[in-house]
């Protein structure tokens, strides 16, 4: 599992990192130190989970749980040393998953990994038509065969797929963050055409001046 790890102390990030990878040994986490790196490092690869420290410089962590969570509803707790209520209520409402306070132990946290991992596998399967999408591994099987997609393309997928429909302009906004009106609406159709032909011609829907949804009821 792929852990990104948001600490601006890096002696603690080293020992956090070190003592879950023993923990675990699939464990594979990827230390960054301020807001700024994290969302790049979100960006541009694909985790299983973040662990999030709120006193971050240049981005701090509320607003980067708030970045992250309008874009992917992967797993985040977060580490801090703030232990008012008012702060927890304030991390959870912007879309954390759960919230540990500064110090804690190592035990305690893998725990605490280990069981939201527990809650959200339920229901992280899904199947229509020959296609089988599980948003936990990041996987696609089409008739029992594994489909490779590209991030973008799992991530465009998942997206439109979570939502009843969704606009273009959603779409690009989640998935790039900036919108060029022109260069992104070109990238979105590559995808959309890549994903049709990988997986099913009818599997996404245009929905005409708006955007798209999962052609869930198509009559062959």
């Amino acid at each position: 599992m792929k852990i990104l790890l948001i600490e601006d102390n890096k002696e603690i990030s080293d020992n956090i990192s070190k003592i879950l990878r023993i923990k675990d040994r699939d464990y594979k986490i990827t230390q960054v130190f301020d807001g700024e790196e994290a969302i790049k490092r979100f960006l541009l690869e694909s985790f299983d989970f973040i662990l999030l420290d709120l006193m971050l410089p240049k981005i701090d962590g509320i607003t980067l749980c708030e970045r992250i969570r309008l874009k992917s509803k992967i797993p985040i707790i977060i580490m801090t040393a703030r232990w008012q209520d008012d702060d927890k209520i304030l991390g959870l409402e912007k879309g954390a998953d759960d919230y540990i306070v500064k110090p804690f132990k190592i035990e305690e946290l893998f725990l605490r990994i280990q069981n939201i991992l527990k809650k959200i596998h339920i229901n992280q399967i899904e199947k229509f038509w020959d296609v089988e999408i599980n948003f936990l591994d990041k996987t696609i099987k089409k008739s029992w065969k594994s489909i490779n997609l590209k991030l973008k393309e799992f991530q465009i997928l998942e997206i439109i797929y979570r939502r009843k429909t969704i606009s273009r302009a959603d779409i690009i906004t989640n998935i790039w963050w900036e919108w060029d009106l022109f260069s992104d609406d070109n990238k979105l159709d590559v995808y959309i055409y890549s994903l049709r032909k990988k997986l099913w011609k009818h599997i996404i829907k245009t929905i005409k001046w708006f955007g798209y949804s999962i052609n869930r009821n198509y009559e062959i």
